[in-house]
């Protein structure tokens, strides 16, 4: 197998892919046909190499080890300027390219481009992924690695809304070698406190009217009124109550709450029967319940990310202004400013106004 990079080629690459690291489970051998300078100037690792006195006096075909074929025509494709066909590149392709460019101290932002089009052919060629759990936590740490800032919103806002259970990442494979790429752990901290938030939301949302009525309301058709609207959230698998609401994601309790019949609600006397509290209709209540909770979270932003600051800063200063992604990429509200910063929130002044 061999490419051809430059033409006239001074370095030719010979790349073994190991048997662990292909489908075909055996040794794969590929030749890229490089120009030395672009190395040079694009990769400190190559730099070194061929600016020591041992590779002046060997030939002009190293050998590498421990990479992919397809990982390295990425990565040096880019190096020469030649675009590698998106289609070609399988998610673990994109892992193994990242791999690449850590060992060999290329800097992400020269394939920032290349990821860029790798996003938009799987967002219009193959859209149905993205509906996939594990896809989603495939792609967290590429387009944090790229500094993808839409994607990772994206990303991270479906992992929030449409994960059961605890958000975590994953590699597309077990090689050992991915062992060390991780997100830092924080950010996955946010995105389970996020979930959790939407959650409580929730809770709040749809019980608050009902402690209200608890507390307040003493006449005889309260009991009634409450228990039908108790009785029809049963009915549509939304059960506040019980424990099995940790183990739905946050999507499927919308799209269950989108299902509410007030109609079907068991029980339910004429509206002239009932006391003007209790008279009162619970659909806006569900509602509001949903929309409130569906445009909470716009996802993770990069750009927020990157600030950390301490107590003093001016980040925090965006809450009194209520101007959330100012200097941002992206539009996003005030919860993406929140569960986005990776810093210290003890004794902040936008904490200790929220106690």
């Amino acid at each position: 197998m061999s490419f051809l990079f430059a033409n006239p080629s001074d370095v030719t690459l010979i790349v073994n892919e190991e048997p662990n690291d292909n489908d075909d489970h055996k040794t794969k051998t590929a030749f890229f046909h490089v120009d030395r300078s672009k190395l040079i100037e694009n990769s400190d690792y190559f730099q070194r190499i061929f600016s020591s006195r041992w590779a002046r006096t060997e030939n002009h075909k190293p050998t590498l080890r421990g990479d992919t074929i397809k990982g390295m025509e990425v990565m040096l494709g880019s190096i020469h300027g030649v675009d590698i066909k998106p289609e070609s590149v399988s998610v673990a392709n994109v892992w193994y390219t990242i791999k690449a460019c850590n060992k060999y101290l290329l800097d992400p932002k020269k394939l920032m481009n290349w990821f860029a089009r790798w996003i938009k052919y799987i967002q219009e060629k193959r859209p149905k992924s993205w509906e996939d759990e594990d896809f989603n936590r495939q792609l967290l740490f590429p387009c944090h690695f790229f500094d993808h800032i839409k994607a990772f919103q994206d990303v991270s806002k479906r992992l929030v809304y449409t994960t059961r259970g605890h958000i975590t990442e994953m590699a597309p494979t077990d090689p050992p070698s991915f062992e060390p790429m991780h997100m830092p752990a924080i950010v996955m901290q946010q995105l389970n406190a996020a979930r959790g938030r939407l959650r409580t939301i929730l809770q709040r949302s749809l019980f608050e009217d009902v402690n209200v009525t608890i507390d307040h309301v003493r006449c005889a058709c309260a009991a009634g009124h409450i228990f039908s609207y108790m009785r029809e959230l049963h009915r549509i698998g939304v059960r506040p109550l019980d424990s099995d609401i940790h183990k739905n994601c946050v999507r499927e309790i919308l799209d269950r709450l989108a299902a509410f019949d007030e109609d079907k609600m068991a029980n339910r006397q004429p509206s002239m029967q009932k006391c003007s509290l209790c008279s009162r209709s619970w659909k806006p209540i569900v509602q509001y319940a949903r929309r409130q909770v569906e445009s909470y979270f716009d996802g993770l932003c990069l750009d927020c990310m990157k600030n950390h600051p301490d107590e003093d800063s001016e980040y925090w200063a965006l809450g009194t202004r209520r101007v959330y992604d100012l200097t941002c990429r992206i539009s996003h509200g005030e919860p993406t400013w929140y569960f986005s910063f990776m810093g210290r929130r003890d004794r902040s002044p936008y904490r200790m106004q929220h106690e």
